[in-house]
């Protein structure tokens, strides 16, 4: 015998974390949903808006993803979808998809290195330096192609608006200054730190940062899918020769 506290099917109902689902259904969005099922408890508004703004922000980063390339290089072997999206997810790792569970933990380790009397200025000082010392990278800053992430800027606006930002994101951004000044060019919170930053302070396990990393990007994965279909089959997939053709910047309306 064995024990789960997340949905209790009986014939004609179905208790999603204690609530019937179909009451669920058409009264709360897909990101309360996810809230709901990772937490055990509804979000409130102010973070089911800042849920549904990480998933968002998370959708797609183009061709050049590695699990965009894996997605599109399996769908073009003729599988059936749910094949090319799972080579897709299994993309997603320690070094894709990973700086937001990564900046989870080391935000949450700093914070216990913190001595009494310690500003988090003083402590975030404190961090980098002993990184910048032991040539270790801190997960969760920098971009191999953004340095004003604008991902980043919108998920912090939209954070502080539905007032979710706390101690972590506040920490994160000390880091990211003190980063920038010791490594002499700009090292910016990218969107993954952003994202563990904002998990953190609303109370999530380190371990959902992948998590809604591949929630999230499951869309993108089978937009890129569904495209990969109509071109030649058992094509090499080269990212760089990709060529944009789709809509140009339009208003939203």
């Amino acid at each position: 015998m064995w024990e789960t506290k997340i949905t209790k099917v009986s014939p004609n109902e179905l208790l999603f974390r204690g609530y019937p689902l179909d009451e669920l259904i058409g009264s709360i969005s897909y990101a309360a949903g996810i809230y709901l099922a990772l937490k055990g408890e509804l979000p409130t508004k102010h973070e089911e808006r800042v849920i549904n703004a990480i998933l968002v922000a998370t959708m797609d980063h183009g061709v050049t993803a590695p699990s965009a390339v894996a997605a599109r290089t399996v769908a073009s072997c003729g599988v059936p979808i749910t094949t090319a999206m799972g080579a897709g997810i299994l993309a997603v790792g320690d070094h894709h998809g990973g700086a937001g569970e990564e900046c989870i933990k080391f935000l949450k380790k700093t914070f216990d290195l913190q001595e009494k009397d310690q500003s988090l200025s003083e402590l975030a000082i404190y961090v980098v330096t002993q990184a910048k010392t032991k040539k270790q990278r801190i997960p969760g800053f920098g971009h191999r192609f953004h340095t004003n992430d604008p991902r980043t800027k919108k998920l912090l606006q939209v954070a502080s608006d539905e007032g979710i930002s706390g101690k972590f994101v506040e920490l994160a951004k000390l880091i990211a200054s003190e980063l920038s000044t010791q490594s002499n060019r700009p090292l910016p919170l990218n969107v993954d730190g952003t994202i563990g930053a904002l998990l953190a302070d609303m109370g999530f396990k380190a371990q959902t940062g992948k998590a809604f990393f591949a929630i999230a990007r499951v869309t993108g994965l089978t937009a890129h899918i569904l495209e990969e279909f109509s071109q030649r089959p058992v094509r090499t997939i080269i990212p760089s020769d990709a060529k944009y053709t789709g809509e140009e910047k339009r208003q939203i309306p």
